[in-house]
């Protein structure tokens, strides 16, 4: 892959003597602070909190980062002229409005990394599925002997990797970035050379205010790509196809069956998942090979498998990578059996399309855990699958009853208000076959501080039953 036309160098030294302010000091915050203080920047780095909550503050102001924390004073502004948001800074925050009216460029934290490195990146977008197709990504491509880093919204912030191959000497083959709406609204020059939007999905909309701003904001992740790029995107969703770029990206569309014989494609159907990019002749394998449980999952391989193909990645490291590829924590996680029924973690499923998704894994039998902070979703939605497929479901958390009223129709309803409590019933109530799956359709942040730990305490409950049936198991720590 060639790199991208501008000169990283340049931009570097650009930001020398520079007056920077970075709000928030979160992973991506802290990461761009670092970065900006390698290229001779002067940063502020400033936080809601209180010092004393703040990650290694000593170890900030000892490389030179002047600390303001327990929130954003107006005084910051003045002699200021950019400023580096964290993703979880809203647009109508009075911080955010402060600097716009202060004449401050406001960038995002993955644009500033993006433009200090000429390493081609691939940007991996949507509602649902990213983390586990931008994993993917990284598998194929480790598979395929690429250095080809795995980072942003995921976990590693974009300018902790940056950072590292700035003072590192050595460039990877490939950044793979996932990004999410918040990260994506505020674009101005990020250029991938690779973009995939996978769907779009009533989700965030209290950040975003309407479906048609959330959508245009995870669209401007292709607004500077240009004929030499690729966009991979989801032509069964209207709602995306109507918003696609008018520039000359080149387009790879997947889909439920191809329309087109001769324009690049990936697509599942007849238990195959193909990939169709170079030639005339489909690639493909069959979908028994994978271990990741659902159709959707089986979506996310095959356009990990169309992403690394464009990269020239051969058929035969894709094969390898995607059926030992085991998915990641929270996703349709198999957490094991009690009593013969199988238990999967996918508190990650924060709004009803992922629910969704992870019942079409399912026939029957399944006792469903739903609930948290409600979003302002139509839970109505999930009732045709619910009789066709769920044995019981069980409600948990502030949504309970938003959800009970919406769901009435459905005759196996229980307001279980706890974890504890729907895991033992679940489980009490489960015969031999059942699937006790947690995927709550809403925000964990009623009970929990994330759907990480939701899922950790699910998991560490179904690993408590595990014990009593069979204490010789050798359960690791959850």
């Amino acid at each position: 892959m060639n790199p991208p036309a501008h000169n990283a160098s340049n931009s570097r030294a650009a930001w020398k003597d520079r007056s920077v302010v970075v709000v928030g000091a979160g992973v991506s915050g802290v990461a761009a602070a670092q970065l900006l203080l390698d290229c001779g920047a002067e940063v502020t780095l400033t936080d809601a909190r209180p010092e004393s909550e703040i990650p290694n503050p000593i170890e900030l102001t000892e490389r030179g980062v002047r600390l303001v924390a327990g929130g954003h004073p107006s005084t910051l502004w003045p002699s200021v002229d950019s400023a580096v948001f964290s993703p979880g800074i809203r647009p109508d925050a009075p911080v955010t409005i402060e600097a716009h009216e202060a004449g401050v460029k406001v960038l995002p934290e993955i644009e500033v990394a993006a433009d200090l490195t000429e390493v081609p990146i691939i940007a991996i977008t949507g509602s649902n599925g990213k983390s586990t197709v931008t994993s993917m990504v990284g598998a194929i491509l480790e598979q395929a002997g690429l250095d080809a880093p795995v980072c942003g919204n995921l976990g590693t912030a974009l300018s902790e990797v940056v950072r590292a191959e700035l003072n590192g000497g050595i460039s990877p083959d490939a950044y793979v970035v996932e990004v999410s709406s918040f990260q994506a609204h505020s674009i101005r020059d990020f250029h991938p050379r690779f973009a995939v939007i996978l769907n779009i999905q009533p989700d965030h909309l209290d950040w975003h205010g309407t479906l048609d701003a959330y959508t245009k904001a995870k669209l401007r992740l292709v607004r500077n790509m240009d004929a030499a790029d690729w966009l991979i995107y989801n032509s069964d969703d209207p709602k995306l196809t109507s918003y696609l770029p008018q520039n000359n990206v080149r387009l790879l569309p997947f889909m439920s069956e191809p329309s087109n014989p001769e324009a690049p494609a990936a697509w599942v159907g007849n238990g195959k998942i193909c990939w169709w990019t170079t030639g005339l002749e489909a690639t493909g394998m069959n979908v028994e090979e994978l271990r990741v449980i659902g159709q959707h999952n089986q979506t996310n391989a095959c356009v990990a498998a169309a992403v690394a193909s464009l990269l020239n990645v051969a058929p035969g490291p894709i094969r390898a990578a995607l059926s030992t590829y085991e998915g990641l924590a929270h996703r349709m996680e198999y957490c094991g059996e009690v009593g013969g029924v199988r238990c999967i973690n996918d508190s990650k499923a924060t709004n009803i399309d992922a629910s969704l998704a992870a019942l079409s894994g399912f026939d029957r039998g399944v006792r469903l855990i739903l609930g948290g902070r409600d979003k302002g979703a139509d839970f109505g939605e999930l009732l045709p699958v619910l009789d066709e497929r769920v044995a019981s479901v069980l409600l948990i958390g502030e949504a309970s009853s938003v959800i009970e009223a919406a769901l009435s129709h459905h005759r196996k309803l229980q307001r279980c208000e706890t974890m504890e409590c729907a895991v033992a019933r679940a489980l009490d109530e489960g015969t031999r076959g059942d699937t006790l799956l947690l995927s709550p359709a809403c925000t964990s942040f009623d009970q929990y501080p994330n759907f990480e730990e939701r899922g950790r305490h699910f998991k560490s409950l179904v690993a408590a039953y595990m014990l009593e049936e069979d204490p010789s198991q050798n359960l690791t720590e959850i």
